[in-house]
């Protein structure tokens, strides 16, 4: 009899740890859990799950729970799927590829990027370019609070092959077919999992709810419900939706048009707070790169009004340089010079981006030039630095 494949789910937050409940539900693979923050709490009592498809679990444990990545290899590895269900935050202190870079032994692992966004492959790509990466889309309404999770939405993913790097090899299809087939329950009202031959048109089509409903929910910290009743949908919503759209359709991506009024009443009266409005109350940081920036990007990059969106995403990151301010992850070194303090707020009261050539602002340019290098040499920077 053949060993089971041993799964390696990193992210325990509502998707992880549904994810990994359909894959121990269904006992074709061995499944070890990281859980970083809560190890000590889901270690004692488990989870607690309520699921409309799985029901209500207490004290439920995969096969193995691991604090950390290299706890997990070393006791329980090597791995043959590594399945990254965390948040992605490009911009935060530790990248998914550092993340999982301690289960990678054999060469022979498989990376399954179960996660929001756009653009998210491609880092991995270039860290693992020997390795088969799959790209996953969770279609799940799934929350996590400290050792509790909600689940209002049936598992569904849609996974498909990384194909503006990788050619599908013989090798590469039996992968795929082996982890769906470790994924699916035989019972399917409890998930599903498809191959999917275009999951970055899916990934696109999720960006229709995520990139407005998620990033509005984070701005104004209200839920779907209650921003709906405030002000309906074709002030603001519906808008930000056909930017998606049309960003879309500026890579060649025809986004099917009737996920427009799926996606504006799948949460009616659910009063549902969307990841990014939950990871804001948390004080975590966001996914907003892979969200909205990279999309808001390539609008830039293709010429695509978006002026709903080109708001949201300036005063977003305002929120996210808070959040990071307040993990102590920035730190705003300030000038002590007063005198250069005084020549930046003269340009500034002038409207004049350090422009210091300009003839009608009367500073003694030499002066300040030597002021800015004594700056540098006492290690005084004038903008934000990573601590």
């Amino acid at each position: 009899m053949s060993k089971k494949p041993k799964v390696l789910v990193i992210g325990s937050g509502g998707v992880g740890a549904i994810s990994a409940l359909s894959l121990t539900t269904n006992n074709k693979s061995e499944v070890t859990l990281v859980v970083r923050s809560d190890f000590e709490l889901i270690s004692n009592n488990g989870y607690s799950i309520d699921s409309c498809t799985y029901g209500k679990l207490t004290n439920w444990k995969p096969h193995h729970l691991a604090k950390s990545v290299d706890h997990a290899t070393t006791d329980f590895g090597p791995f043959d799927y590594i399945l990254v269900t965390t948040k992605n935050v490009p911009d935060g202190p530790i990248t998914c590829e550092e993340i999982i870079k301690p289960a990678i032994k054999t060469g022979n692992e498989v990376i399954i990027l179960l996660q929001n966004g756009l653009g998210i492959e491609n880092p991995m790509f270039e860290a693992f370019p020997n390795h088969l990466i799959l790209s996953g889309v969770s279609l799940i309404g799934s929350t996590y609070y400290h050792g509790h999770v909600k689940n209002l939405g049936k598992d569904f993913v849609y996974l498909g092959d990384f194909k503006s790097k990788q050619k599908r090899s013989d090798l590469s299809f039996e992968k795929i077919q082996k982890f769906i087939e470790i994924y699916q329950n035989d019972d399917p009202s409890k998930n599903t999992i498809l191959l999917d031959e275009d999951v970055q048109k899916r990934r696109w089509e999720k960006l229709i709810y995520n990139s407005v409903f998620n990033t509005i929910s984070a701005l104004v910290q209200l839920d779907n419900t209650r921003i709906q009743m405030t002000i309906g949908n074709e002030e603001l919503i519906l808008p930000a939706m056909l930017e998606v759209i049309a960003i879309a359709k500026s890579v060649g991506v025809e986004c099917d048009p009737t996920l427009i009024d799926k996606y504006l009443h799948i949460g009616d009266g659910f009063f549902y707070s969307p990841s990014m409005c939950v990871d804001v109350r948390k004080g975590q940081l966001m996914e907003l790169e892979i969200i909205l920036g990279n999309p808001m990007r390539i609008a830039k990059e293709n010429n695509v009004p978006t002026p709903i969106l080109s708001t949201i995403y300036p005063l977003l990151k305002l929120v996210q340089f808070r959040l990071k301010e307040e993990k102590k992850m920035l730190k705003l070194i300030k000038m002590i010079s007063k005198e250069i303090s005084m020549i930046i707020k003269k340009y500034f009261q002038k409207n004049i981006l350090l422009n210091i050539r300009n003839e009608d602002v009367d500073i003694d340019i030499d002066r300040y030039t030597y002021l800015l290098r004594m700056q540098e040499e006492i290690n005084i920077q004038v903008f934000l630095s990573l601590s």
